[in-house]
């Protein structure tokens, strides 16, 4: 007993030693978190991307602008365009506004926009707030995700929007790794299905826990390219991703994260694209097909690769 006791003393003397040096670390490292490029604006109406061809949305004056006629569109209105006068018919709404004009009417009634109405290679953008008081819609705008949310903002679990296939097909990813097709679902085992997802898919959830988006981050002190994830998955190890690239092996990469990063909900997991004297040196993140996300869940995630 004398000695079980003393050697308790001895392991709670070195947990107590190594805590502050973890925390002292962490702080250390804040100035290497890497840096997110260029993100693109995203509109969601009732938590669905809106497509956008070609003029995509864009900050201007510290204001969200959103070309017209899609989200009108997504919301069940019709435009009609008469020379600089665009007037849109939703529900027992009748709405004028006019290109180069701080207002607009509704019903007769002025409404004013904070920012005239513009013309980009035939697109009409108007700010959020023509979107809120001009169509009554309920408008939120998110500097985290970079989300315009406009509507509900329930968002779906991906079992829900997607539906399982065969993985017959993507067996070939995976030769020399065959254990990354593992899923742990009702017990593990070999996956026999996918979930095929694109960019435009998100946000989903999995078991409740939001994706937002996926980004570039870059590692100017040391070099380095990692995918960031923007999640809520407050898991302390994250979800794996891995890398699927027809010409290649599978490439297996587990989350790192940064407390100090960590907004409200909202988690940032970083996957780093190549590392030195791994199998993964000099990979290009470009070249893969697929990043594929690891959970439980009746199938695996394949999410097609947006930076290719």
């Amino acid at each position: 007993m004398r000695n079980l006791s003393r050697l308790s003393s001895i392991l709670l003397i070195a947990v107590l030693l190594v805590v502050p040096v973890a925390t002292v670390a962490a702080k250390e490292n804040t100035n290497d978190i890497p840096k997110v490029g260029v993100q693109s604006i995203e509109v969601l109406v009732n938590a669905r991307k809106v497509n956008f061809p070609d003029q995509k949305p864009k900050l201007e004056n510290n204001q969200v602008l959103v070309p017209l006629r899609f989200v009108s569109d997504k919301l069940g209105g019709s435009l009609k365009l008469k020379g600089n006068e665009i007037t849109i018919f939703k529900g027992d709404r009748t709405i004028v506004l006019v290109i180069g004009e701080k207002t607009a009417t509704v019903n007769g009634e002025p409404v004013t926009l904070g920012l005239a109405a513009t013309a980009v290679n035939g697109r009409t953008y108007v700010p959020l707030r023509f979107i809120s008081e001009a169509m009554g819609e309920k408008v939120e705008w998110d500097k985290v995700t970079k989300f315009v949310w406009i509507g509900s903002k329930d968002i779906p679990e991906l079992k829900d929007i997607v539906e399982l296939t065969d993985i017959k097909p993507y067996v070939k990813y995976f030769v020399g790794k065959e254990h990354l097709m593992e899923s742990c679902f009702e017990g593990c085992k070999t996956a026999t299905k996918v979930y095929l997802v694109s960019a435009d898919d998100l946000p989903f959830t999995i078991r409740g826990e939001a994706y937002y988006r996926f980004d570039l981050a870059y590692r100017e002190s040391k070099g380095t390219v990692s995918i960031r994830a923007t999640t809520t998955d407050k898991g302390v190890m994250g979800r794996p991703l891995s890398y699927l690239n027809p010409d290649s092996i599978a490439i297996y990469k587990a989350a790192s994260y940064f407390t100090e990063e960590n907004v409200g909900d909202f988690r940032f997991h970083y996957y780093r694209v190549s590392t030195p004297n791994t199998e993964s040196k000099n990979y290009k993140i470009e070249n893969a097909d697929y990043l594929v996300i690891t959970a439980e869940y009746p199938g695996l995630i394949f999410v097609e690769n947006p930076f290719k």
